[in-house]
């Protein structure tokens, strides 16, 4: 039969009164403003390209403690071995936000005018932390076969991925060992691969990231030899990256984004004493730890973190030292350079807003 109004246009030569008329244009104005009031409260869908590893903990803590619902944001993980990998997917507007190391695929992507840029700090070295360290096989270190660092002459190391920034760390190291890149063979897997490895004997060492190292530790399978932190001080790890979508498309998603990731920030940086152990961590961040990285809540505690800086900062010193390790190798083409790369805007923004970080007691 139809409604009413659908009856009356139904008779030939008929037309709605002015009060159905007025009905009819008053309800879809309703509609109308009932759907705009909808879609300025509906969350905005960011993509967060992660890594699976403890560098993702601002994140995590973020996520867990509200401030990205409170910033009005939905959060979309995908995960990647590496940042290097989400440089197209970034580029394409596929990922709005990947957490990385800086890698050459980074600058090149800028040089052919992507628009990409390192907007924050998300994870580097401190001294005395062993957050990355040479790690080294144990049956090679009750053999004797592995003293100095000399000893890795002939064996083989494992990097994340190709390209990537930690490659300097990586000459650096064999420059302190008196050895040359060819005296060592590179085997290019990511960390759970080389938890596998390490347990197969498919490689003899690696630079090993928390939380993997304690576990490997904890199978007496590894040893820590040395922090990454004697061979370059505060190292830049990974940085958080932003693609076109969040710099030019949404930049006022971009902002909230921010500003939710450095509560996260902060909030980490209050659990850790000066050792990188997260003893002061409430129950809920153990808790989101143990779901993302079914890990036991008391080896958590043991964990050695990465150091976060709680106003976002990005060593530069140190992307300097990595931009140019890259173009020596003739692995970034062009003229790009590390300040291409960094935008602060975000983060400054973010800090203003938030006022001078206080460590919580």
């Amino acid at each position: 039969m139809g409604t009413p109004a659908d009856r009356i246009w139904a008779r030939p030569g008929a037309q709605p009164s002015l009060c159905m008329r007025s009905f009819g244009v008053v309800g879809l104005a309703a509609l109308g403003l009932l759907a705009a009031i909808h879609a300025s409260f509906a969350a905005d869908r960011v993509r967060v390209a992660i890594t699976a590893g403890l560098a993702d903990a601002p994140i995590i803590v973020a996520k867990e403690r509200g401030y990205f619902a409170q910033e009005n944001i939905e959060l979309e993980p995908v995960v990647f071995a590496s940042a290097a990998q989400a440089i197209v997917p970034l580029a394409s507007k596929e990922l709005d936000v990947a957490g990385g190391a800086v890698s050459a695929a980074l600058y090149n992507a800028i040089e052919r005018g992507v628009n990409l840029k390192a907007v924050a700090g998300r994870s580097h070295t401190s001294p005395g932390i062993p957050y990355i360290t040479v790690f080294i096989r144990k049956d090679h270190i009750d053999s004797g076969r592995f003293k100095t660092l000399a000893d890795l002459k002939g064996m083989k190391f494992a990097i994340i991925a190709p390209g990537i920034a930690v490659h300097a760390l990586f000459e650096a190291m064999l420059k302190k060992a008196d050895l040359k890149p060819s005296d060592v063979e590179i085997a290019y897997l990511d960390y759970p691969q080389q938890s596998v490895a390490l347990k197969t004997g498919g490689i003899d060492a690696t630079f090993m990231g928390e939380p993997y190292a304690t576990s490997l530790v904890a199978e007496n399978l590894g040893v820590r030899f040395m922090n990454t932190d004697e061979i370059i001080s505060n190292y830049v790890i990974t940085v958080f990256i932003y693609g076109d979508t969040l710099l030019k498309d949404r930049p006022q998603v971009g902002q909230r984004f921010m500003k939710a990731l450095l509560r996260g920030i902060r909030d980490y940086n209050d659990v850790l004493d000066d050792k990188g152990l997260m003893v002061r961590a409430a129950d809920d961040i153990i808790k989101a730890f143990q779901r993302e990285f079914k890990v036991d809540p008391h080896a958590l505690r043991t964990v050695y973190s990465h150091s976060v800086d709680p106003n976002g900062k990005i060593n530069l010193t140190s992307v300097e030292a990595d931009f140019e390790y890259l173009k020596g190798a003739k692995l970034i083409s062009g003229k790009v350079s590390p300040n291409a790369l960094i935008d602060t805007s975000f983060v400054d923004k973010a800090v203003a807003e938030l006022g001078p970080y206080q460590r919580k007691p």
